[in-house]
């Protein structure tokens, strides 16, 4: 961020770097035309009223100089200087961004989203230091959250932390409807590359997991006082190649054997509990309850005739 200078603080010297650092920073956040650079040094306090503009060119000349690239401001570039390169930059090798690629893959699925939105920061961070085009998208392109509102994200989860009813406006891709809901928020998940909100929805009376991306917005937040009594997905299952990182925090080991582990995991609802059942692929055996157990086998048969044709 840049500060407001004092010019009681400044000598000629000291301020034709200032100016020169500020330009810098000015271009290396956007293009800019003539009269922006002028404005924005003027606010800063570098550059004064009386100054022509005569001193902005010789300063973007004193740039070019010292390696920086810029282009001229003409009508193709809307009449913008526009910085191409400077030696200031990061120099990041595509062989780094696969390493930070394989690197962030296996840590996503075990960070928390405050974790996750650190990560977002930083990557946003690096790119807007790199000139080269192909390695400022693919570092923009790492994160997971790349599509979504830190804003709103955070909100979620200060709503969860404070518990927090939500008079909230959702899409349902099944009836291609909105439908307004009254969801009291109890946790945000991070999932599949997807964000989801588990919570209490009064309307139905049952707890909900609702993909973040389908809320149009949000009416009202009321603080809620009262207690409720959540019916779990309870499933009991027997896990074959057993990884200690497999098990969450809502799963029990009962039992260990040879080749695998029985597990007791007691799920949000049952929309959670299939995912995660799912997730295990062949690895898994379901054994109760048997109603789940039954729907989780139509469930693969129907996928199967969805992919055999």
């Amino acid at each position: 961020m840049l500060n407001i200078t004092e010019k009681t603080e400044l000598n000629q010297i000291s301020l034709t770097g200032a100016r020169a650092i500020m330009l810098l920073s000015l271009l290396i956040q956007k293009p800019r035309t003539l009269e922006e650079i002028r404005t924005e040094l003027i606010k800063l306090g570098v550059l004064f009223p009386d100054h022509s503009n005569d001193i902005l060119r010789i300063d973007l000349n004193t740039l070019r100089t010292m390696g920086c690239e810029i282009t001229h401001a003409t009508a193709k570039t809307g009449f913008k200087y526009v910085l191409k390169k400077h030696p200031f930059s990061l120099n990041i090798t595509p062989e780094e961004i696969s390493l930070l690629k394989k690197v962030y893959k296996k840590v996503k699925n075990v960070s928390n989203l405050s974790i996750l939105i650190k990560y977002d920061e930083l990557f946003n961070k690096l790119a807007e230091h790199v000139t080269e085009t192909d390695i400022k998208e693919q570092l923009y392109g790492i994160s997971a959250l790349k599509s979504f509102q830190h804003e709103f994200i955070k909100d979620l989860m200060k709503d969860c932390q404070t518990n927090q009813v939500l008079k909230l406006v959702y899409y349902n891709p099944d009836t291609k409807k909105t439908n307004q809901k009254d969801v009291l928020a109890q946790k945000l998940v991070f999932q599949n590359d997807k964000i989801y909100l588990w919570g209490f929805d009064f309307n139905k009376n049952e707890a909900v997991t609702l993909n973040i991306k389908r809320i149009k917005s949000i009416l009202s937040r009321t603080l809620y006082k009262g207690k409720i009594d959540v019916n779990y997905t309870c499933v009991k299952f027997f896990l074959k190649n057993f990884c200690i990182t497999e098990i969450g925090e809502d799963e029990t080991i009962v039992e260990t054997c040879k080749d695998g582990v029985w597990v007791e995991g007691k799920y949000h609802n049952e929309f959670v509990a299939t995912q995660r059942i799912l997730s295990f692929g062949p690895y898994c055996i379901v054994h109760e309850p048997q109603e789940f157990r039954e729907k989780i086998i139509r469930k693969l048969k129907n996928m199967r005739k969805i992919y055999n044709g």
